[in-house]
């Protein structure tokens, strides 16, 4: 049986093998930063805790490789955080730690078809990764790899028809520490495809269907089918907005009882308006995801965001999130959880690129969370980061 990073390797071969015989444009960006801040509540616990500062060297580079009809791009880095201040869980023995990341995407299209190849592994803090990606928060710290390989094809049916076909595998797994026993590794399966149809020049129309397999280790398998029907328009040039909404029926194995069934909604709306000087954005969703603790969740997401260019070197942002997660299945297969929770995140940041290589920005961050208990966690963090771009690289064959 051959394992799926052999498949991601001869998945990315086969798309790019033509790029090392014919002539392509390679690129490389390097970049790295230096970032230090104050966290009085960095792992977002209602229990007693310790204020910390923190201290992060973070290498990384951007590159890339292009020819007329196919293309590679990617990213990779490491961070190397070092903490001080703290004692117990937010001693530095316990958070000091040394992440990285992989990030490739490569493409190959021919008349009618766009053949895609996603791979992703990435080395990071349970205290960041649920947060940001889906607010699951995990309040002690462990190590989680992750890979992902996303495949995917689209084929022009026609001039203004589009059928697109995905799949996405993920699998995760955690560190080995005693006190972090709830974590629960496990394997993400998603097929994905959609029917997409352009109805005038301004407005889209899709059609889509999912099936999606969660296998936690705990052996509780859970099966999600999706449909979703939406549309999407261009106001104009500056407004751009699309809603996708529908259905979906959940199964899981459980302890006792045979399966357990249960249905719910599912969308996703987002509106962008490009200003003079900057942009607002606001998206809002509501999806299926693994939780960390073995469980499968579903998170209602809303994200406001706005930028201001003050100067050609000055700018300004401002996001607000909130996150209302609720347990599908637990970790026994079952429906009953203590786990839900909500959360609101404000992180306002200014930036000044004082030349083309460097740049000084600073972060705020205020985060509150509350669990169904009524237990509260607020987080308050302030983080400066000097960043230097050297110039890009670029080598032509």
């Amino acid at each position: 049986m051959i394992h799926c990073k052999s498949l991601s390797g001869i998945l990315i071969i086969a798309l790019l093998t033509p790029l090392s015989v014919e002539a392509a444009e390679w690129f490389a960006e390097p970049k790295i930063s230096l970032k230090t801040g104050y966290n009085d509540n960095i792992r977002l616990t209602s229990r007693k805790h310790d204020s910390v500062w923190e201290t992060a060297l973070k290498p990384s580079v951007k590159f890339g490789a292009a020819k007329e009809n196919q293309g590679l791009s990617g990213d990779a880095g490491f961070a190397i955080r070092r903490f001080s201040g703290g004692s117990g869980l937010e001693s530095s023995s316990a958070l000091d730690r040394e992440d990285y990341h992989l990030n490739t995407d490569a493409y190959h299209q021919t008349e009618r078809d766009t053949f895609r190849g996603n791979i992703k592994y990435t080395r990071d803090s349970t205290l960041n990764s649920g947060l940001d990606e889906t607010g699951d928060v995990v309040p002690n710290n462990a190590t989680r790899n992750r890979f992902t390989l996303v495949p995917s094809w689209e084929r022009m049916l026609s001039e203004n028809m589009s059928l697109n076909l995905g799949y996405q595998f993920t699998t995760v797994s955690y560190s080995d520490e005693p006190v972090l026993s709830r974590l629960v590794e496990y394997d993400y399966h998603v097929f994905s495809s959609s029917l997409v149809r352009q109805l005038t020049p301004r407005i889209q129309g899709t059609l889509s269907a999912s099936y999606n397999n969660y296998k936690p280790k705990t052996g509780f398998d859970s099966s999600t089918i999706t449909l979703q029907a939406g549309i999407s328009r261009n106001f104009s040039e500056t407004l751009v907005a699309s809603f996708l909404a529908g259905w979906r029926e959940t199964t899981s194995d459980r302890l006792i009882g045979g399966e357990l069934e249960t249905t719910g909604s599912v969308f996703s709306a987002s509106i962008t308006k490009i200003l003079e000087t900057g942009s607002l954005g606001a998206t809002l969703s509501r999806s299926t995801n693994p939780g960390s603790n073995g469980e499968l969740l579903d998170t209602t997401r809303l994200i406001l965001s706005g930028e201001h260019r003050f100067t050609e070197t000055l700018r300004s942002s401002l996001t607000v999130e909130y996150n209302e997660r609720e347990t599908i299945v637990n970790r026994v297969g079952g429906a009953l959880s203590l786990n839900d929770r909500t959360l609101w995140r404000i992180r306002p940041k200014i930036s000044w690129r004082w030349s083309r290589e460097w740049e000084l920005a600073g972060q705020y961050e205020y985060a509150d969370e509350e669990d169904q208990l009524s237990r509260k966690a607020r987080r308050n963090a302030a983080y400066l980061t000097v960043s230097y771009r050297p110039t890009k690289i670029y080598v032509s064959r």
